[in-house]
């Protein structure tokens, strides 16, 4: 339920520059420059030239992380360039270099880069291939591990898999690691002993035989990919492979999964993997058509800590529903549209958290996204003082942009709050699907999808992302409420859980449960830090629930104040340096008296306000009575000296 309280009386150097729109001479689709997104790039010659394809052919094992092979990049000069630069690991050793076939003789490999001297400089405008030749154990142990090699004890099985998310596709094969630079096509060719599979993007063009029991399989993609997308993972595996062919979709295209080469693995797991087509028709009609129809969608399984949304073919650890929502969703939000800087995760997590939130709505039951949404909340008050966007100076901190309460709770948190501002379904799906064709196989901001979101609604919500996008914390809510004979009285206190952003504007609905057991409610605008609400009510009022529907992050507090006759409220009660007495009637000369418990007078005032406040400082804590006389009418109340 809502959270409310009810009280009763890597180490990177980092440089940024602006990529400039650049077009691809092999296909025609540009380079995702992107104006005012920074590109965290390794060195600044990585910006000189923009990657058309990657040609990676590995020999791969299931027991480690040893791999020998190459890797062609295929690219498009800016300018002229008398040196070329990639990324690759320094565990990797090179053996060799060639540009268009063209062995070179000049380069280094230091701090993870490889920069060749061609003996010519290569001309703006030209297209040329660069082959590296290496070998080496990759990755290092933990998460954030470009390679890995697992066992999977429980079914006995070895797995050698790739993880790259964010800067770590260098520890096995030779790339650019820029976002905003995505490659037309790829080639994955794993070359594998013949009892393993090896399972990667794109489709399956072929399974060559070759000499002493080895076999290579080859992946080709041809649709634009980010460098982190691109994966391989190697185990016992079998094909569990069928075609799926969503209403939304133009035909059916193929669902292939490598699980363990296991019978009872099958047996046990069939009904979660298959449930993977009913999640399928889902964002196909939310989100809009599966972006890569035209090859595949599926699973590797390996022993890791969650899953990789690895483009048209994730990588996970099991098939349980919100992690397969998860990832799938990433194949529209992440894959499809790319975040265009770590500062953006957003456009990757926060989207894909949201999916679960959805797959379980429409799935599986109200009641249990609902559930998921109240967790989701709980996590994000771990977080009072985080923002969604990524601050320029963390990003490069991998734990920072894959905060589990900011990146992808809150991130989730705050599209909901999209869908509840809008209050209209059709509109909050229109955004997203506008969204996803106006960035198709391209990278994106938050900025983006804002304007998006402004152009679909015809309504301006740059208030909403400055507060809950950029802005830090959520707001903390001090609901006071009383009742006279014919009126409610609400009165709303705001501050944010951070100074950084002390005010939230908001739409909030307040339930109220009645007397005669029915419910109601009354929806307000909150433009200010404190709101005072009267609105006729002849019932009784037994409570009054700030956001019964949980659509927002917020900490709530209520108090309900009584009253003696209906005559007056205490505000607060208990109190402590300050006793504010309202009168619910008009203008009267009034002596008010406020005794101690043995009777005596500690305070006494004359007036005819309508409010009046004493001070109360040198009061020590504990119970007082308070007395108003009004001519011939006396009205008393305790109050508590906190």
């Amino acid at each position: 339920m809502k959270r409310f309280f009810l009280t009763v009386s890597f180490v990177l150097i980092v440089l940024y520059a602006f990529a400039s729109e650049k077009e691809h001479a092999c296909s025609g689709h540009h380079a995702f420059g992107i104006l005012d997104a920074p590109t965290y790039v390794k060195d600044s010659a990585l910006l000189d030239y923009d990657v058309l394809f990657y040609g990676i052919d590995l020999e791969v094992n299931d027991t480690s992380t040893y791999i020998q092979g190459s890797t062609e990049i295929l690219v498009s000069a800016v300018d002229e360039m008398d040196e070329v630069v990639f990324e690759l690991s320094i565990s990797m050793t090179v053996d060799s270099i060639f540009i268009d076939g063209e062995k070179v003789s000049a380069w280094s490999h230091m701090n993870d880069l490889v920069r060749i001297s061609p003996e010519v400089p290569l001309e703006a405008g030209k297209q040329f291939s660069t082959r590296i030749f290496y070998h080496g154990t990759g990755g290092k142990y933990g998460f954030f591990s470009g390679i890995s090699n697992r066992y999977d004890s429980f079914w006995g099985k070895h797995v050698t898999y790739t993880l790259s998310e964010p800067f770590h596709a260098l520890d096995w094969f030779a790339c650019k690691q820029v976002l905003t630079d995505k490659a037309d096509s790829a080639n994955i060719y794993l070359t594998v002993a013949d009892h393993l599979k090896a399972g990667s993007n794109g489709l399956l063009a072929g399974v060559d035989s070759l000499p002493e029991h080895r076999v290579r399989y080859k992946w080709e993609t041809r649709y634009p990919i980010a460098f982190y997308l691109l994966s391989l993972s190697v185990s016992e595996y079998i094909d569990y492979s069928y075609y799926l062919h969503p209403k939304q979709s133009p035909d059916s295209f193929l669902f292939q999964n490598y699980i363990y080469d296991t019978a009872s693995y099958l047996l046990q797991n069939k009904d979660d993997i298959d449930a993977t087509g009913d999640m399928m028709e889902l964002y196909s009609w939310i989100f809009g058509n599966y972006p890569f129809w035209q090859e595949k969608y599926g699973h590797c399984v390996a022993p890791m800590g969650g899953g990789m949304e690895h483009q048209t073919m994730t990588t996970l650890v099991n098939f349980g529903f919100n992690l397969v929502a998860h990832e799938l969703a990433h194949q529209w939000f992440g894959d499809n549209v790319t975040c265009a800087s770590w500062q953006d995760i957003w456009i990757n997590e926060g989207f894909a958290s949201y999916a679960e939130y959805l797959a379980l709505e429409q799935l599986v039951s109200k009641q249990e996204a609902d559930h998921w949404m109240e967790r989701a909340h709980d996590r994000v008050y771990t977080e009072p003082e985080g923002s969604v966007y990524i601050p320029e100076e963390d990003a490069s901190d991998e734990f920072r942009i894959f905060s589990y309460a900011l990146s992808y709770k809150k991130g989730a948190a705050l599209l909901h709050m999209i869908r509840y501002e809008l209050d209209d379904d059709s509109v909050f799906y229109e955004t997203l699907v506008n969204f996803q064709e106006q960035f198709a196989d391209s990278v994106a901001t938050g900025d983006d999808y804002l304007a998006v979101l402004n152009e679909t609604s015809g309504m301006t919500f740059d208030w909403f992302f400055d507060q809950w996008y950029y802005g830090q914390g959520y707001p903390v809510f001090n609901f006071a409420w009383w009742q006279t004979t014919d009126s409610l009285f609400i009165v709303a206190d705001q501050k944010g859980s951070s100074p950084a952003t002390p005010f939230f504007r908001t739409t909030l609905d307040i339930g109220l449960i009645l007397e005669d057991g029915q419910n109601s409610s009354l929806q307000i605008d909150y433009d200010s830090p404190s709101k005072t609400i009267q609105i006729p009510m002849n019932q009784r009022v037994l409570d009054v629930i700030p956001d019964p529907g949980n659509w927002i992050v917020d900490i709530s507090q209520v108090v309900h104040r009584y009253l003696t006759n209906a005559y007056l409220s205490v505000n607060p009660n208990p109190f402590d340096d300050q006793l504010k007495i309202v009168f619910n009637t008009g203008a009267a000369e009034r002596d008010i008296i406020l005794n101690d418990i043995n009777g005596r007078i500690v305070d006494r005032v004359s007036s005819s306000s309508g409010t009046v406040s004493i001070p109360t400082h040198d009061l020590a804590p504990g119970v007082y009575l308070l007395r108003v006389l009004a001519g011939k009418d006396e009205y008393s109340a305790k109050v508590v000296r906190q």
